[in-house]
């Protein structure tokens, strides 16, 4: 949602023509807007805040999940209003900061959207800490180590650091690079070139992100220890290469795990305080196993692969099909008064297909991660027989019911550690329970996992097609 607001911003910058610094009535709304949603939702948290009980606990974990989801979805939502709506808000920024370089336009045009979005954790604070303070009595039940709910500031400071900027740093440093070359080589090129430069902006900042990262998640070198020892061995049995394991430091707020960097020189995998303090070395085994299981199949190439196909699809069969829709929409539409209806139309439809296939292809490299993890848990990783072991490459085995029931129970653990209710639904993830009943029956019938390996051998064919077809297309196309 984060890469939404960017990206709206984007479009509705290179569609505005005529940049004047003219007050409309309509952009009072578009700010007011943002202020009733934060009211709203400040006063919705307030009351659901003297509502948790223990008992109703799950029940209220699911409400605010799905009103913190929406409140979330109307933030970008909104911003078209503000682009495309008549707020002329694009036109306002632009007059400020003028045209040619993106970066400027894209700190100030986003700014009151970025806040708004930050002002929501001032306004779900009550209800998230009471939600927290509830959750204890169930964590100290399963002997879990406590922490008492962070404040407000805190937790504004920890969310700042672990949402926001891991997502809008990148893509600013994106932005200021290309503008940067455009100072450069500007005036060589044809100005049809000019945002051609995101390529090699994007491809720089994308190497260089784990370096960016790793001091934004403020994350250090696990030490060493029996634990870090067998995570070694996981790595090493499969042949995989990697820069560091670090200790990813969140305020013990957060239990998760995360993989950064393409480049094996340049790639770090994550354990962070929390999960470290709550799990057992056997379920932390099965969390870093997903982990890897991302990089052994390649997925964050395979992201890359997927954005670089719609990037070619937009200059060619995109261009043909935007010609083809314009030739058959009726005169009075292709009115320039009409103009800002139909890009408000075109970028809706284009971003919804994006998310659309871009949730699927996530959906499936989550559980392909879930699957290589059981897999590697069939083994014991502390064993001599193990150890002695040549290589374990976990996609050569069947989800069995030892490793399924050591990832299941981690998985668990991970989402009762960070109150994210069992059926909660996700656009980039299958529901844990989903995920637990869908091991459960891969490990009843070693063909199911055959079956799916089969799917994703596919999967993958049809990106690379998909990607060579573009290609070609825009290849011939000059």
């Amino acid at each position: 949602m984060l890469l939404l607001i960017l990206g709206f911003w984007l479009v509705g910058a290179e569609s505005t023509r005529q940049p004047q610094l003219v007050y409309h009535p309509s952009l009072g709304i578009f700010f007011g807007g943002y202020v009733i949603l934060v009211l709203g939702v400040a006063i919705w948290a307030r009351l659901i805040s003297r509502q948790v009980l223990g008992s109703n606990l799950q029940q209220s974990l699911r409400r605010f999940n799905r009103m913190s989801r929406l409140a979330r979805w109307l933030v970008p939502a909104w911003l078209l209003f503000g682009l495309f709506g008549g707020a002329e808000w694009a036109q306002v920024v632009l007059a400020v900061t003028g045209t040619k370089l993106q970066f400027p336009s894209t700190v100030l045009g986003t700014l009151p959207v970025l806040a708004a979005w930050m002002a929501l954790w001032w306004a779900e604070f009550p209800a998230d800490r009471a939600l927290r303070e509830q959750s204890l009595l169930g964590e100290l039940t399963l002997d879990l180590p406590l922490h008492l709910p962070a404040g407000f500031l805190r937790s504004f400071r920890n969310s700042f650091r672990q949402q926001l900027l891991p997502i809008v740093l990148p893509v600013l440093l994106i932005i200021l690079l290309r503008d940067l070359m455009m100072l450069l080589v500007g005036r060589y090129i044809s100005p049809t070139q000019h945002e051609l430069l995101m390529l090699p902006a994007a491809l720089g900042v994308y190497l260089a992100s784990p370096q960016i990262l790793r001091r934004v998640f403020n994350a250090r070198r696990l030490d060493d220890s029996p634990l870090r020892q067998r995570l070694e061995a996981i790595c090493r049995r499969n042949g995989l290469r990697y820069r560091d394991i670090l200790l990813w430091q969140t305020d013990y707020t957060v239990a998760n795990a995360a993989v950064i960097g393409i480049l094996p020189l340049w790639r770090y995998v994550l354990l962070s305080d929390r999960l470290l303090e709550t799990m057992s070395d056997q379920q932390i085994e099965a969390v870093f196993a997903h982990e890897l299981g991302h990089i052994v199949h390649h997925h964050l190439t395979w992201f890359v692969v997927f954005f670089v196909i719609l990037l070619l699809a937009s200059f060619g069969p995109g261009q043909i099909l935007d010609n083809w829709i314009t030739a058959h929409l009726p005169p009075t539409f292709l009115a320039e008064q009409h103009r800002d209806i139909r890009d408000l139309i075109g970028s809706g439809i284009v971003f919804l297909a994006m998310i659309v296939l871009f949730s699927m292809l996530s959906r499936r490299f989550e559980r392909q991660a879930d699957v290589f993890a059981a897999r590697m848990m069939e083994f014991d990783w502390g064993s001599a027989e193990t150890q002695a072991k040549p290589k374990v490459l976990g996609r050569r085995y069947h989800v069995g019911q030892r490793g399924a029931a050591i990832f299941n129970s981690a998985l668990h653990r991970v989402a009762v550690v960070n109150n994210i209710p069992l059926r909660a639904r996700d656009w980039f993830h299958p529901s844990v329970a989903n995920r637990l009943q869908y091991l459960e029956d891969l490990s009843s019938d070693p063909a199911r996992t055959v079956d799916f390996d089969r799917v994703m051998s596919r999967l993958y064919a049809i990106l690379l097609i998909a990607l060579l077809l573009c290609g070609a297309f825009v290849w011939l196309a000059k």
